[in-house]
């Protein structure tokens, strides 16, 4: 799904059109990762939804009325707090980031006129949704990212706003780009699709195929085999692209599958390397037919919203533990100079005496033998003083060792529960929802699964299956219990088990029979794992391969939950299987 660079822009100035000088009414919190705003412009009524999911983050207007929680998340009554009313400035890009700004001018309590701002970030899995102050400090965050997830970015209330780095790519609408490219190609052994990628801001693959389509050059071969005149049908064909997107003369499309009809791509401009499409007035009707299509379970499936509140809450009520748990970490790490300074005090206990506020002694613990200052309870006695600090150090270390541990298993419990979210948001039918309800119900997060009375009856865990080209089945797991099915059940030893590295994802299982797994298939498959992954939308993704017999687990583990050794890793770009 290509909501890149030149995409936002576009959607950008489509937003300004249409809804500059509106005034935003109703705001509601669609889940847990989308917005929707009532836009009242020009006369008419506008919905305009705005998502951070990470396999489908985007801004477009719609035509669906969405309901959002009888109780609106904190976010959300936030927005309502400082956005309700505001009338709409502008949607700004800052170049080709797929980062827009809506600039909004409200008035306080006291009747006073201030802009706010509120950045949608379209980034993949960091996509995010930002309120800004005038003084571009964060008001708020969908999704909160502290020094421990980030230490260059934080997002959290009152941190002024930093725009994510930019990446070392050319500006595609400069005419010393052409020249450049034409210079870089002669040393690049990438793939032409690749090297556009690489050199050229805002350009999605799908994209930068488009433009070899259009130039009659082939995406895959290396660009240094280029010819002259082919480098220069190739950047002129971008010249030609980037005058028709600064002039506005788009074409927005939705792309289909040939053989099932299924949709697969959309954007701003026509993608005539497909031949089953279909033309849209606007991008947001493009985007919307996309996600209507293709996601529209997302809004209109009561269960998966269901399951996505309560995985949610317990995501949340996991992650406030851990930071509880980090905070006492921290606090008592150095739980050991409490035992040194009752013990100096002891050892020092004669020239010590009830009334006196500090005392310095010499560490003889230290090598170089160096003075430490002690803080004294001047109403105690020597003795009452060191007694304080042992007990001090037990206390401590008692917490320190306690945090330790629960801060291990709180880490464990997020990524499972990560998983589990991540098999919610792709379930693709009822079986496997009530799969993911009864593992949830089995671990006791649910009290019930289905009518109270009713035997609960086991539910039948059916892998994707995939034909590779050249011959060889490989079985995807659609959530944990697949997972577990497919990997320590039904496969062999012999078998190639691939995996999405540090990411909640499928466990994806080459059935060898016997035969020898060519490097293709195993790349094929990596694809995949990739595909069925929290990865999805990353551009490239790592993923590690090993035989079956070397991934185990543990006793005790959550359904999902492997470890693996002997493993090889390998970088590919996340691909839908062909089914």
């Amino acid at each position: 799904m290509p909501f890149d660079g030149i995409l936002t822009i576009s959607m950008a100035k489509e937003l300004n059109d249409m809804l500059s000088g509106g005034r935003i009414g109703k705001i509601r919190q669609i889940g847990h990762d989308a917005l929707l705003m009532q836009i009242r412009a020009a006369g008419d009524n506008f919905r305009l939804l705005i998502s951070c999911n990470p396999s489908s983050a985007r801004i477009h207007l719609t035509e669906r009325q969405l309901e959002g929680p009888d109780t609106p998340p904190v976010f959300c009554m936030i927005l309502r707090k400082h956005l309700s009313g505001g009338i709409i400035k502008s949607f700004n890009t800052n170049g080709y980031e797929r980062i827009i700004t809506i600039e909004t001018e409200v008035a306080d309590e006291l009747g006073d006129r201030s802009i706010k701002r509120l950045v949608v970030e379209i980034m993949g899995r960091h996509s995010n949704i930002i309120l800004l102050n005038n003084d571009n400090k964060i008001i708020d965050a969908m999704r909160h990212v502290d020094s421990g997830i980030n230490r260059v970015r934080e997002l959290l209330p009152a941190r002024p706003y930093v725009l994510p780095p930019s990446q070392d790519k050319s500006d595609p609408g400069s005419a010393e780009t052409y020249e450049k490219l034409i210079c870089l190609a002669h040393m690049s052994s990438r793939k032409v699709e690749s090297f556009l990628l690489d050199n050229l801001q805002g350009f999605s693959p799908v994209l930068c195929r488009e433009m070899c389509f259009r130039a009659g050059i082939d995406d895959n071969v290396p660009a240094c085999e280029l010819s002259p005149v082919q480098l220069a049908k190739l950047t002129e064909t971008i010249k030609d692209f980037m005058s028709d997107i600064k002039s506005g003369r788009l074409s927005p499309v939705l792309v289909r599958d040939n053989s099932d009809g299924k949709v697969i791509d959309f954007h701003c401009t026509d993608l005539t390397q497909y031949q089953d499409k279909e033309h849209f007035d606007t991008i947001s009707g493009a985007i919307e037919a996309y996600y209507t299509r293709k996601y529209s379970r997302e809004f209109i499936s009561s269960q998966v919203s269901d399951l996505q509140k309560t995985v949610a809450k317990l995501l949340e009520k996991c992650e406030k533990r851990l930071d509880i748990n980090l905070e006492t970490y921290e606090e008592n790490r150095d739980f050991d100079r409490f035992r040194l300074f009752g013990e100096l005090i002891t050892a020092n206990i004669y020239s010590i005496t009830k009334g006196m506020e500090k005392v310095s002694v010499v560490n003889y613990y230290s090598e170089t033998g160096e003075t430490v200052e002690i803080p004294l309870d001047k109403d105690k006695s020597p003795q009452l003083n060191a007694q304080q600090y042992f007990k001090k150090y037990s206390k401590a270390r008692t917490a320190f060792l306690y945090a330790q541990e629960e801060i291990e298993l709180l880490k464990k419990e997020i990524s499972y529960l990560e998983s589990i979210l991540y098999a919610v948001e792709n379930a693709e039918g009822t079986e496997q929802l009530q799969e993911i309800r009864m593992e949830l119900f089995e671990q006791g997060y649910l009290k019930t699964f289905g009518p109270k009375g009713k035997k609960h009856q086991p539910v039948k865990a059916v892998p994707l299956k995939v034909i590779s080209r050249d011959g060889f089945e490989i079985y995807i797991g659609q959530n944990n219990k697949q997972n577990d099915k497919l990997t320590l059940k039904t496969s062999r030893h012999e078998d190639i088990w691939l995996h999405i590295k540090n990411y909640a994802g499928s466990h994806v299982v080459i059935k060898a029979e016997g035969r020898e797994v060519p490097d293709s298939t195993i790349v094929e498959a990596a694809e995949y794992a990739a595909w069925f992954s929290k990865a999805r939308s990353s551009p490239k993704a790592e993923v590690d391969y090993t035989r079956i017999r070397n991934v185990k687990k543990p006793s005790g583990a959550r359904p999902g939950m492997v470890i693996y050794t002997n493993y090889n890793t390998i970088v590919v770009m996340p691909r839908k299987p062909e089914l």
